[in-house]
């Protein structure tokens, strides 16, 4: 018996160690810390109101930030690792938040789809791309 006593200790210690980094890591990839956050927005879809959620966020990197976005799809499942995520990608580049809030800040929702930013080179998302989930 003693000589497995320390072969259950490391499996135990092993274990415990696991659990608490799964629960980091799950907890930490659909989360976005709020002075990331450029803007964000729900809308209706044909699935029920407010089904969709568009969050445009920030990525630190040494240049500046990458603007990045994605559309949360449904309620009901988010920040419990299930989460229905369309990605969008990488909008573009910016040095500042302000640059980023001026650029990428205003979500719009259209009967057509999902339009983010205030210039040419906004991002739009057509609505029969966002409803091919199910």
């Amino acid at each position: 018996m003693r000589r497995f006593l320390p072969l259950f200790c490391s499996v135990a210690v092993a274990l415990i160690i696991g659990f608490v980094l799964g629960l980091a890591l799950a907890n930490t990839s659909e989360t976005v810390e709020i002075n990331q956050v450029v803007a964000m927005s729900w809308g209706d879809g044909k699935y029920g109101d407010a089904f969709y959620g568009a969050l445009v966020y920030l990525e630190p990197r040494s240049s500046g930030y990458a603007v990045r976005a994605k559309v949360y799809i449904g309620r009901d499942n988010i920040g419990r690792g299930t989460s229905y995520i369309h990605d969008c990608g990488q909008l573009g580049t910016v040095k500042t938040h302000a640059e980023a809030v001026e650029q990428w800040g205003a979500i719009a929702w259209s009967e057509s789809g999902l339009q983010i930013g205030n210039r040419a080179n906004s991002y739009f998302l057509a609505r029969d791309q966002l409803e091919n989930h199910r």
